[in-house]
């Protein structure tokens, strides 16, 4: 079973995706919190797999969370949902290095995909917040814009590689996934940075929904 521990400071929210959450195969929550405080202090004696935070929380909000949780519980997974959509906001959460950021108006069956894709070890984010990444300045040249081309060749390997690179898998799991070996893999994802004028993960997302690569 995935425990999920849901923390939000509106006490019918919390209770509503409770009772949801535990209607999912394979998926049981564990406990509610109003705060990030109380969530660190839950995580303390208690077993848990997900936590799914809202982003305004009182006294600690979700970034925060993420940041504590992370140097606390490194095994603990931490997924935002929430209603902002604001670029600057998502960024930061991914630098806080969030595990997923999802919509408050999503659908039961995309929590669902959301919670047991994190609980597998990769990243998932909503559509919108994929989109949103896409606004951001390109951090990676002099004047904020992109220099990239549109029409870069990439071969159908490195295209495979980027689609995973973009999944937060590691190099080890994309050897696995495509069956070839891990110093491959490291050629493959050097290459391609290389190609697009990126240098991460972020970059690479960005890059290939620009490009018609993520839809």
């Amino acid at each position: 079973m995935i425990r999920v521990l849901i923390a939000d400071d509106h006490v019918i929210v919390a209770e509503s995706l409770s009772i949801l959450i535990d209607t999912m195969d394979g998926i049981e929550v564990v406990g509610t919190a109003n705060n990030g405080w109380q969530v660190l202090t839950f995580l303390e004696t208690n077993e848990v797999d997900i936590v799914l935070a809202d982003l305004h929380m009182p006294l600690m909000n979700g970034i925060e969370t993420t940041i504590r949780v992370r140097e606390k519980y490194s095994k603990v997974r931490v997924m935002l949902l929430t209603m902002s959509e604001e670029p600057a906001v998502i960024k930061e959460a991914l630098v806080a290095g969030v595990d997923g950021y999802i919509m408050k108006r999503t659908e039961r069956k995309e929590l669902e995909l959301a919670l047991k894709t994190v609980a597998n070890g990769q990243r998932y984010f909503s559509e919108a917040v994929v989109m949103r990444l896409a606004q951001l300045p390109n951090q990676n040249t002099p004047s904020g814009k992109d220099e990239i081309s549109e029409n870069i060749p990439l071969t159908p390997r490195e295209i495979e590689v980027m689609q995973l690179v973009i999944q937060d898998l590691s190099n080890i799991e994309i050897a696995e996934r495509i069956f070839i070996n891990v110093t491959t893999v490291e050629t493959h994802r050097r290459n391609l940075m290389k190609k697009v004028g990126v240098n991460s993960a972020l970059g690479l997302m960005r890059w290939a929904m620009k490009n018609g690569f993520l839809k």
